[in-house]
C-alpha cells in the first residue's frame, strides 16, 4: 500500500477509517493503531485477496529488522540459542496483546508458546505472522536444515489457507504452540558501529562469524540487504507457488482425463469380454481349450466360434494391428463380419471380410487371421490371412507339423482377396490342432531370445499323451516361466482342439441317458449322463440334459452347479433358466428363482408355464401386485389358459391374508 502515491480522498477504508489516520499510517510504518482497528483493516483486505503469504513474510522481515536491537551492546557475539531467549523481549515491544514463553526441548529443538492476555483473543492472522517471525531466525542465521510447524492453537480454524503452518495442527487446544527444530547452526551475530561500504549510520550493520571453519570467517551484513534479499526470495517463492498451483491444476486435469480414459477402458474391456467367448463348448466329439492374455485393458487378439449348422463349425483366431481401443474396435467389427459371412469356404469368408474392412476402416487398421471350418466327418478346411500357420499334432506318430498356407492381411489391400486359398487336412481321433497369435512365439526371455515356433512344436510333442486342456495350460505355464522378468510385448492367444478317442463311448452313454429321460426315469438318466459328461464335459446337449435329470431327481445343488456352468456358454436357452429357477424354488430361494424365470420369460415370452411359475413365487413372497400383474399378462396372451381360475383364486387368498 505504501508504494502507492499518497492522494487525499483515495482511502479504501473510508467507512471506518478517517482520512487523517489513513495518511499517517501510509507515512509512518511504526504508527500505532488499536488491535480493533488492525483487525478491521485485515478482515476488510482479506475479503478480496489472500494475504496469508504477505503476513508470513511481514513476520519474517519484522524479526530480521528488529534483531539488531536485541544484540548485546558490547559487541559480543551470540548464537541462535541466545537469540531465541531474547525473542520474548521483541514480542513485548511489538504487541501489548501477547507474551511469549520459550521452552527448550534440546539444544536444537524449542517450543514457542504464545499466550494472549485475558482481555485479548487469538487472531488467525497472528498465527501466520508469528510463524513468519520464527522463519526470520532461519534467514538471519542462514539455517539450511530446519523445520517449523504449529503444533496446537486455541483457534478452531485458520481464516486463510497457508500450507506452511503445518500438516497436523490441533485446533481448539488450550495453548498456541510452535515447534522449531534445526541442525548445523554455526553462525554467530554481533552488533557493529561500522557501516558497510561507508554507508549512512542509519543502516543497521551486524557482524557474522562462523566458528567451526578452519579459519574463522567474519563478514559485515547490512540488515537492509538481508530484508531486500528476503523480499526477493518471497517474490520468487510466490512465483514458484503460482507455478506449482498451475502445475497442480494441470495435474488434476490430467488425473481427471486419466480417470475418464480408465473408465472408458474398463467399459471397453467389459464390452470386449462379452464379445470374446470365455469358453468354447465341445462339438461332435471335439474338445476346445483356450488361453488368452491381453497385454492391456483391451486386446487386439480375438478368437471366436461360429456354428453353421449341425454338421459344421467355424473357428477363428485373429490379431489386429496395434493395441488398445482402436484394436478392440476392429475385433468387434470382426465378430460381426464373421457372423455375417459364414460361407462354405474360409477363403470366401476372408474375401468378404477384407472388402468390408476396407470400406469401414479405410486402411487405418488391419488384422491377421486363421479361419478353420470343422466338418461333420472331421475334415478341416482352413485359410490364412497373414497369420501364423496352424500346428497339427498327429496322435499316431506323436509328431507335430506346421501346416501349409499363406495369404495377406485383412483390411489392408483391395486385391487381397486374390491371395486367400483353402487348405484341408483330415483330423483323426486323438489329433490336436493349435491356432495362436505371434505374441506367443515372438515373446522373449531376459536374454533377448524369442520363444519361437520350434520350441512350441517341441512342447506340443512333449505333452503328447496329455488332454488338450492340460497341453494348453502347461505350455502357457512354461511360456510364462520362459519370459519371466520381461515385460509382455504383445497379446497372447493359444487355442487348441482335439478329437476325442472316446467319442463312440460318449455317444453310447448319451443315447442311454436320452432314452431314460424320455421315459422319465430320471435317476437312470442322471447316471448315464454322468458317464457321458465325464468324457466330454462341455458338450451342451449332455450338460443341459444332465442338469434336467438331476433337478427332477431332487439333486438340486448338483443341478444348480451344472446349469450355472451351462449358462456361461451364453446359449440363451430358455429351458436352462427354467430348470434352474425350478431348483432355486425347491430350495426356497425365491429371489433367485424369480430372476431365472424372468430370464426364461425374456427368451420365450409366450411360454405360459414360466409365467405360471412366477405367480407361485409371488404367492410365496406375498407380493400381491406382482402376482396380479403376471395373471393379467397371462390373460392377454391366452384368455383361455386353463390355470387362470386357479390363479385368481390363489390371488384372492393372498389379498385376504
Amino acid at each position: 500500500m505504501r508504494e502507492n502515491k499518497i492522494v487525499p480522498g483515495n482511502n479504501p477504508f473510508s467507512e471506518f477509517l478517517e482520512e487523517e489516520i489513513f495518511l499517517k499510517i501510509l507515512k509512518d510504518s511504526n504508527y500505532w493503531i488499536s488491535q480493533e482497528l488492525e483487525d478491521r483493516l485485515i478482515q476488510f483486505i482479506s475479503l478480496s485477496v489472500d494475504i496469508s503469504a504477505i503476513l508470513y513474510h511481514l513476520g519474517t522481515e519484522s524479526l530480521i529488522t528488529s534483531a539488531y536491537d536485541l544484540l548485546p551492546l558490547d559487541d559480543s557475539r551470540i548464537n541462535i540459542t541466545e537469540m531465541i531467549h531474547r525473542i520474548p523481549i521483541l514480542i513485548n515491544r511489538l504487541t501489548r496483546a501477547v507474551y511469549l514463553n520459550v521452552n527448550f526441548v534440546s539444544e536444537e529443538k524449542v517450543i514457542f508458546v504464545f499466550n494472549y492476555h485475558p482481555q485479548y483473543q487469538e487472531k488467525w492472522y497472528d498465527a501466520i505472522f508469528f510463524k513468519g517471525m520464527l522463519n526470520g531466525l532461519t534467514v538471519l542465521f542462514e539455517l539450511k536444515n530446519f523445520s517449523i510447524k504449529m503444533l496446537r492453537t486455541k483457534l478452531f480454524g485458520i481464516h486463510m489457507s497457508h500450507k506452511e503452518l503445518g500438516d497436523e495442527i490441533q485446533f481448539g487446544a488450550d495453548s498456541n504452540e510452535y515447534e522449531m527444530e534445526w541442525s548445523g547452526a554455526n553462525l554467530q551475530l554481533s552488533r557493529s558501529r561500522l557501516t558497510k561500504d561507508e554507508v549512512s549510520n542509519k543502516h543497521k550493520v551486524m557482524i557474522t562469524s562462523r566458528s567451526d571453519s578452519a579459519a574463522e570467517e567474519i563478514s559485515i551484513v547490512d540488515v537492509k540487504d538481508v530484508v531486500g534479499k528476503s523480499r526477493e526470495l518471497a517474490i520468487e517463492n510466490r512465483d514458484l507457488e503460482a507455478a506449482v498451483e498451475v502445475l497442480k491444476s494441470f495435474k488434476q486435469e490430467l488425473e481427471r482425463k486419466q480417470q475418464s480414459i480408465a473408465k472408458d477402458l474398463r467399459l471397453a474391456k467389459n464390452i470386449q469380454k462379452g464379445l470374446i467367448p470365455e469358453i468354447i463348448p465341445d462339438w461332435n466329439g471335439i474338445q476346445f481349450w483356450t488361453a488368452f492374455y491381453p497385454m492391456q485393458e483391451v486386446s487386439g487378439d480375438y478368437y471366436d466360434y461360429f456354428p453353421y449348422s449341425s454338421n459344421k463349425l467355424g473357428v477363428s483366431v485373429c490379431d489386429v494391428s496395434g493395441h488398445g481401443v482402436p484394436a478392440a474396435f476392429i475385433t468387434a467389427l470382426s465378430k460381426l463380419l464373421f457372423s455375417n459371412f459364414k460361407k462354405s469356404k474360409p477363403s470366401e469368408t476372408f474375401k468378404n471380410i477384407n472388402r468390408e474392412l476396407l470400406d469401414l476402416v479405410k486402411q487405418q487398421g488391419y488384422t491377421t487371421c486363421v479361419y478353420v471350418l470343422i466338418h461333420e466327418d472331421y475334415k478341416i478346411t482352413y485359410s490364412i490371412a497373414g497369420h501364423p500357420r496352424p500346428i497339427l499334432f498327429r496322435n499316431k506318430t506323436k509328431k507335430a507339423e506346421v501346416l501349409e498356407g499363406e495369404g495377406t492381411f485383412l483390411g489392408m489391400f483391395p486385391d487381397g482377396g486374390d491371395t486367400y486359398e483353402d487348405y484341408s487336412v483330415q483330423l483323426e481321433p486323438g489329433d490336436k490342432l493349435f491356432l495362436y497369435t505371434d505374441g506367443l512365439t515372438e515373446a522373449e526371455n531376459d536374454k533377448g531370445l524369442a520363444y519361437g515356433e520350434e520350441k512350441l512344436i517341441a512342447e506340443i510333442e512333449r505333452y503328447a499323451n496329455f488332454s488338450i486342456q492340460e497341453t494348453v495350460d502347461i505350455i502357457l505355464q512354461n511360456h510364462k516361466e520362459y519370459t519371466m522378468g520381461t515385460d509382455p510385448m504383445d497379446d497372447i492367444t493359444l487355442l487348441g482342439f482335439q478329437l476325442s478317442t472316446r467319442f463312440p463311448e460318449f455317444n453310447k452313454h448319451k443315447e442311454a441317458g436320452d432314452s431314460a429321460l424320455k421315459n422319465k426315469n430320471f435317476k437312470a438318466a442322471a447316471d448315464s449322463f454322468f458317464m457321458a459328461h465325464s468324457i466330454l464335459p462341455r458338450d451342451l446337449h449332455t450338460q443341459l440334459s444332465y442338469g434336467k435329470a438331476l433337478a427332477y431327481s431332487g439333486e438340486y445343488e448338483k443341478a444348480i452347479h451344472l446349469l450355472e456352468t451351462y449358462n456361461r456358454f451364453k446359449t440363451n436357452h430358455f429351458h436352462s433358466h427354467s430348470i434352474l429357477g425350478y431348483c432355486y424354488y425347491k430350495q426356497e430361494n425365491f429371489e433367485k428363482a424369480e430372476l431365472e424365470w424372468k430370464k426364461a420369460h425374456s427368451i420365450s415370452d409366450v411360454n405360459l408355464s414360466i409365467l405360471y411359475n412366477l405367480t407361485q413365487v409371488y404367492k410365496k413372497t406375498k407380493e400381491q401386485k406382482k402376482m396380479k400383474d403376471v395373471i393379467e399378462k397371462i390373460k392377454r396372451i391366452n384368455p383361455n389358459y386353463i390355470h387362470i381360475p386357479t390363479l385368481e383364486t390363489q390371488w384372492n387368498k393372498v389379498t385376504s391374508l
